[in-house]
């Protein structure tokens, strides 16, 4: 059964860098959305309008909420429960609810709307959200056996199961568990997939897409192409299967099928940011392929429920990779633009034609609605829902810090309070420092996560029972705390050489994965309502390989209020390469990359690398050549 248990999301409170970082989201287009963009606007299907029906209000406010919440933007949250409050009412005797337009043709949407609700729940405590979920779980699992649950909706099962998951741990009632394994058995099945990745190869290998266009409207997706199943962000979606259901079915190790598939994963499709590329569907590991955003959040949040049930610290290591690079890199510096796709090699944005599956060449604009608007109204889930990640209750007596960042916790622990505050710079910084404001008179235990690229760990907390267990990566501290008790802890952060496509080589230190500092000259391509979209040009060279056996200097600076901010960059690293002049651009990207180790002749020069998420132009897997 499930090793953690995910904390009401009332009971962590960001601070610090964090807490700037939600702010700057307010401020940016996720405040603004609902007054200027009308697919969540005020005529929404989901306010009982005649607007968009689908997916988009669900997909915004499963960000907006939380993040009226911790912001306490009473105005933001007073849109997001004119939402909630129609939907609760549109219910019909047979557990369906939604836009009546949409009510009998998919499923889908109702899903992401569960995931807002459940939210609220915590917030509010409304008692009418359990039953409500539970009506809708008993008519999917009615519907499933009398009709084929297709496309969208059979392949994001898992997310219903997830509401499934939620109920049964508010509940504990047996009868939800027997809906779970009868809605499971109409989900594609991720756990197969993951067990023996089925598409090893890009999309393209497998499906012809011209002649999939031509031929969708006499078959469904499904039917005549892996359509789904290589769909990048129902994948990312699919990664939480393994952990919704070990909540229902014991048969099986999931924790390994997920550690194993995910890591498979990554070495067939992974870039060093920590996306799986999939411009739309699976495109391997070439760095200048796409990664979409929506499945960075999703795939976060994923990583967020298999925490949950297996306690395992490699998803925390993986969430990390994720939140502190590819969301960052992806989305404007005041959150007022963002791209449909990323690369992990990206030297132009631009509408050039670049060799993706099935986007459109604007993908990699940064702006309101590049290529397509999921991505604008999903955004918004991926920092607020990361707060949830930070902490989490292993029993009665342990509380475990999963992941990084500076924030306060309060909850209880066997009947009792807690409040610990964790003040950090972390990812900028190696330093944790815990402050015990409220413990219980009896010994209790923190549990911290040691990621897999710290060697030695250093901690002091006076008087404690401390176990370092480099097994499961895992700091235990034992102790009856006082008031104003502290843990320090000092995370070594050593630069580190990483292997990727074509033998190519990537800089890490600590969390951050790092990036070319091209400069960058910025031109806006068109203005819809002051949101711009903008073109980005490179002003400065970019086709470097790395010295990999000489020394890197590391430069730290204040961290702003913008906290990954490219002309204020918190880290700078500094180290030698050189000029690879058969490597070129083409079309918008590089040409392939060489594999590594090269033979240059060109000199020495130092060049500048500053954190992946700082940068919208970078090179982050070079080539590499070795100084003799």
């Amino acid at each position: 059964m499930k090793r953690m248990e995910k904390l009401n999301l009332t009971e962590i409170k960001p601070e610090g860098w964090l807490l700037d970082q939600l702010k700057i989201q307010m401020n940016g287009l996720t405040g603004i959305l609902y007054d200027m963009w009308d697919s969540v606007g005020s005529y929404s299907g989901w306010l009982g309008g005649t607007g968009e029906s689908w997916e988009r209000a669900p997909y915004y406010l499963d960000g907006l909420l939380p993040l009226s919440y911790y912001l306490g933007d009473k105005k933001h949250w007073e849109i997001c429960r004119r939402f909630i409050e129609w939907t609760l009412q549109s219910q019909d005797e047979t557990g369906n609810f939604g836009p009546l337009s949409t009510k009998n043709q998919e499923q889908w949407s109702r899903y992401a709307m569960l995931k807002v609700l459940i939210q609220y729940e915590e917030i509010t405590g409304d008692k009418r959200v359990i039953p409500f979920a539970m009506n809708y779980l008993k008519y999917i699992a009615e519907l499933s056996e009398t009709v084929k649950i297709r496309e969208w909706s059979e392949a994001r099962i898992p997310d219903l199961l997830y509401v499934g998951k939620w109920i049964y741990d508010k509940t504990k009632n047996p009868e939800v568990l027997k809906l779970m394994e009868r809605i499971d058995k109409h989900s594609i099945d991720w756990c197969d997939y993951l067990e023996e990745l089925p598409f090893p190869r890009p999309a393209s290998y497998y499906i012809n897409w011209k002649r999939f266009e031509e031929q969708t409207s006499k078959y469904s997706l499904e039917e005549m192409a892996p359509y789904h199943k290589t769909h990048i962000v129902n994948v990312t979606m699919g990664f939480k299967h393994p952990a919704v259901r070990s909540t229902f079915d014991l048969k099986k190790d999931y924790e390994k099928i997920a550690i194993e598939g995910i890591q498979e994963m990554v070495r067939k499709h992974g870039v060093v940011s920590g996306c799986i590329n999939g411009d739309e569907h699976l495109a391997g590991n070439n760095p200048v392929q796409g990664s979409e955003l929506c499945s960075v959040v999703e795939y976060m949040f994923s990583l967020q429920t298999l925490i949950e049930a297996f306690g395992n610290t490699e998803f925390g290591d993986q969430m990390e990779r994720l939140a502190y690079n590819a969301l960052p890199a992806t989305i404007t510096e005041d959150f007022m633009g963002h791209q449909y796709l990323q690369q992990a090699n990206q030297i132009i944005v631009d509408d050039s034609e670049r060799p993706w599956f099935n986007n459109s060449k604007e993908s990699t604009i940064f702006g309101l609605e590049p290529n397509f608007g999921c991505c604008t109204a999903n955004m918004h889930q991926g920092w607020p829902k990361f707060v949830n990640s930070l902490w989490y209750r292993e029993n009665e007596n342990t509380l475990m810090s999963m992941v990084f960042a500076p924030n306060t916790v309060t909850t209880m622990l066997g009947g009792e309070d807690v409040v610990i505050q964790l003040e950090t710079e972390y990812p900028f910084r190696d330093k944790l420092k815990y402050t015990i404001k409220k413990s219980p008179k009896k010994e209790i235990i923190v549990k911290i996560r040691i990621p897999r690229w710290c060697k030695e760990p250093q901690i002091i907390c006076e008087g404690a029972e401390i176990e370092i267990n480099k097994h499961t990566y895992e700091i235990l501290v034992k102790k009856q705390f006082n008031i104003e008790d502290q843990i320090l802890v000092r995370l070594p952060m050593e630069i580190r050489h990483t292997k990727w496509y074509h033998n190519s080589v990537s800089v890490e230190r600590g969390p951050l994965v790092y990036g070319l500092d091209i400069k960058e000259r910025w031109e806006v391509k068109k203005e819809i309502a002051g949101v711009k979209d903008y073109y980005i040009y490179p002003e400065s060279d970019w086709n470097y390989a790395l010295s990999i056996n000489d020394n890197v200097e590391v430069e730290e600076q204040e961290i702003s209020a913008v906290p990954f901010s490219k002309n204020a960059a918190p880290i700078r690293l500094q180290l030698l390469g050189r000029k690879v002049n058969s490597w070129k651009a083409e079309s918008g990207n590089t040409t392939e990359i060489p594999i590594s180790p090269v033979d240059v002749s060109e000199k020495d020069e130092k060049i500048s690398l500053i954190p992946f998420g700082c940068t919208k132009l970078r090179i982050s897997q070079f080539p590499f050549y070795e100084n003799k």
